[in-house]
């Protein structure tokens, strides 16, 4: 890639995640793109399993940030807070990038007339069960919010994440995708990993966070049913 007005920060943020945090951070360093077109920051949200060990193999290729426990969102606005380049993408640390997945975003945005981010589609990978791949062509709101590349500048026009929302991924989706254009990639670029105990594995949990995205704005048509 020859444009080295290319500058993307890869925010991961980790909460005891020894059991995937490798394939996230291998996933990010493993890019067609120039490592020296992005940067990685790992927010570690107070990890007490052997999660900061891994980190630490990684220490001369990424920058880590550590803090104690103060929960998902407080370290996805920290992650923001402290990149330092003009694009913003989230990997979350149970997650995977397709290998070309910073270049086809970047680029889908740098082409597109007044594009502010750009969203591709994604494989759900379950356990014991065979990967499907998810479709946004007619429905952006049936993502996970991840695989989203934004300029920066929109995170900070909107301030950041909302952290009294259970799902402000999708509120910042919400708020930009209908004020500024978005590129779409026909093409599964992020691998997100299903788990039972995650937020999205519990029902109540899921219910709750659409109620408070419905009472915000109404009735978010297409919005993910976990």
């Amino acid at each position: 890639m020859k444009n080295s007005s290319c500058k993307i920060s890869v925010i991961i943020r980790s909460y005891n995640s020894e059991s995937f945090i490798k394939d996230a951070i291998q996933s990010a360093l493993d890019q067609s793109l120039s490592k020296k077109l992005y940067e990685i920051v790992v927010i570690d949200d107070g990890s007490s399993d052997n999660t900061l060990t891994i980190l630490e193999n990684y220490k001369k290729q990424l920058r880590i940030i550590k803090q104690p426990h103060l929960g998902p969102i407080k370290a996805l606005n920290i992650g923001v807070k402290e990149s330092k380049e003009n694009h913003i993408i989230i990997l979350d640390s149970d997650d995977t990038f397709k290998r070309n997945i910073l270049e086809k975003l970047y680029f889908a945005i740098k082409k597109g007339k007044n594009v502010k981010f750009s969203y591709c589609d994604y494989k759900e990978a379950a356990l014991n069960k065979k990967n499907k791949v998810i479709s946004l062509k007619e429905n952006i709101f049936n993502s996970i919010a991840g695989g989203i590349m934004y300029k920066k500048e929109l995170l900070e026009e909107f301030n950041g994440y909302d952290e009294n929302l259970i799902f402000p991924e999708y509120d910042l989706l919400f708020k930009v995708s209908r004020k500024y254009k978005g590129a779409y990639i026909q093409e599964p670029l992020y691998v997100y990993r299903r788990r039972k105990n995650s937020i999205t594995g519990d029902k109540n949990i899921v219910e709750l966070g659409k109620k408070q995205l419905f009472s915000k704005y109404g009735v978010i048509k297409g919005l993910r049913n976990y």
